[in-house]
């Protein structure tokens, strides 16, 4: 009669455990490479998404009486006709300004008819606004010193510095419209 013996049984015992335990650890390593693929699509995702909400408010931007427009490094407000969060079709108070708190990461904060969301950027240690004129110079303040300029600047960026070395992105966005605000002869004077 044949059949296995005591030490042939154990050989083959811990043959199987080993691949047993290559394959365990095999499989947590694809669970945290999958997870932070997740992760990075997920950020990505949201930046993109906030990226194209600040640019379709801030295209939207309009130059009007009495609200105009201002900003500095850290925020910017006006009225556009593209909210992000407000009904659409109208003109619409919106603000942007930048949290640099360090609890939570630098992220932009949006405010429009009364709603305010917390728009965190990753991979970004700190940020600021910058505002290009109509011949391409930029200013850290809207309007530019001792009221030169238009209403409203040519472009707005956002200048992005990178965390732990990462290069440093900028988002710029055109403003649409005219630039300073129109008279129209056949409206009722607002006096």
């Amino acid at each position: 009669m044949s059949g296995l013996t005591l030490l042939e049984m154990m050989v083959v015992l811990m043959i199987a455990s080993m691949a047993l335990a290559l394959g365990f650890q095999s499989l947590s390593q694809w669970q945290r490479a999958n997870a932070a693929i997740a992760t990075l699509g997920s950020d990505a995702r949201h930046s993109a998404l906030t990226e194209s909400w600040l640019r379709a408010s801030l295209h939207g931007l309009v130059a009007t009486v009495p609200v105009s427009f201002s900003g500095d490094a850290t925020q910017l407000h006006g009225v556009t006709l593209a909210p992000v969060l407000a009904s659409q079709g109208g003109a619409t108070a919106v603000r942007w300004k930048l949290d640099t708190s360090p609890r939570a990461g630098p992220a932009l904060v949006l405010e429009e008819d009364g709603t305010t969301m917390r728009l965190p950027l990753s991979d970004t240690r700190a940020a600021h606004f910058t505002y290009l004129d109509k011949d391409g110079r930029d200013h850290r303040e809207w309007p530019p010193a001792l009221g030169v300029g238009d209403q409203l600047p040519a472009a707005v960026a956002l200048v992005r510095v990178g965390a732990e070395g990462a290069a440093s992105r900028i988002w710029v966005t055109e403003i649409f419209g005219p630039r300073n605000p129109t008279d129209l002869p056949y409206e009722p004077d607002r006096d």
